[in-house]
């Protein structure tokens, strides 16, 4: 049996995975976009030596900042990590915030990496065409083509617009109709939302950032630039890592790319929360303090003494 742990940033959901490992001979499987890459370690909250405590973790650190990791590649590297825990008699735990990547891997998605390339592509032209021609005209055109993806999109969402353009004629098929097109949602985990006040996370967050700066952040980003991963790399562009850039290249003050990671950061964590929430087969359970945690703990060991 498979545990699943999922969240919004910034809602613990390492330190609760950890401690369950702990007591059912885990291991750990990040879901995690960012995590996947080498150097990138603070500003995407990747667990240390020390805070993994002796518990073997997965898909950290496999990518180079330059290369290009997938939510077709993340479920493929996942079911290769279940395998290898599972015949070293250990439980495997998914944790993480990447929605996509654990909708992927629960629902069995039939994703399709080969066409990713050219879908990229049409992306560059579709964004030449926001620019020359207004987002009306590309949902004119996605309506056209695609119509049952255009009505699950905001008619002013230019990028998820762009997307489904580009997925389409990447892959001469919807977004909506590959999403239906699953083997259906594995029967062999158990997932659980964790479920955080927000006057609680909001906190959590702030202090997060505040403790990845006086970590060293923008000696990350720095050392990472100098090494050679592009400031328009995939990681590169994600919180934490864009607006430090801008600091560096004097965009703004120290003092205002924080603010904004935390602003930024608390934005994604309601678009997570948003989407987790569609989730009708994750157990949303309170976490907002030690109590909760507990109860958490006993609710997943019970279980899996259950179904061992």
């Amino acid at each position: 049996m498979i545990i699943g742990i999922v969240g919004p940033t910034g809602s613990g959901k390492s330190t609760l995975a950890i401690e369950l490992a702990k007591l059912c001979n885990g291991s750990i499987i990040s879901c995690d976009s960012v995590q996947v890459y080498r150097g990138f370690n603070i500003g995407s909250g990747k667990v240390t030596k020390e805070e993994k405590q002796g518990i073997p973790h997965y898909l950290l650190d496999i990518k180079d900042g330059n290369e290009k990791f997938t939510a077709g590649e993340f479920v493929i590297r996942a079911q290769e990590a279940i395998e290898e825990i599972v015949s070293l008699g250990r439980v495997p735990i998914i944790t993480g915030g990447t929605g996509l990547y654990y909708r992927a891997f629960v629902y069995q998605y039939a994703l399709n990496d080969g066409t990713k390339e050219k879908e990229n592509e049409l992306r560059d032209k579709y964004l030449s065409l926001l620019e020359e021609k207004g987002v009306s005209y590309l949902y004119q055109k996605l309506l056209e083509v695609d119509e049952k993806s255009a009505m699950e999109i905001n008619p002013n969402h230019s990028s998820r617009i762009i997307r489904a353009l580009s997925f389409y004629y990447s892959n001469l098929e919807g977004i909506v109709k590959q999403k239906e097109e699953t083997k259906g949602i594995r029967d062999d985990i158990v997932g659980i939302y964790l479920d955080v006040s927000r006057e609680v996370l909001y906190d959590n967050i702030n202090k997060r950032v505040d403790n990845m700066v006086d970590a060293g952040l923008v000696d990350e980003v720095e050392g990472l630039l100098v090494s050679g991963i592009s400031d328009q790399a995939a990681p590169m562009k994600t919180i934490g890592y864009k607006e430090i850039i801008s600091y560096l290249k004097g965009d703004c003050e120290l003092e205002e790319a924080i603010a904004s990671i935390k602003q930024n950061s608390r934005r994604y964590a309601k678009r997570q929360i948003t989407w987790f929430r569609r989730h009708d087969e994750l157990f949303n359970m309170p976490y907002n303090s030690k109590n909760d945690r507990e109860k958490i703990i006993c609710y997943l060991l019970k279980y899996l003494n259950k179904t061992h």
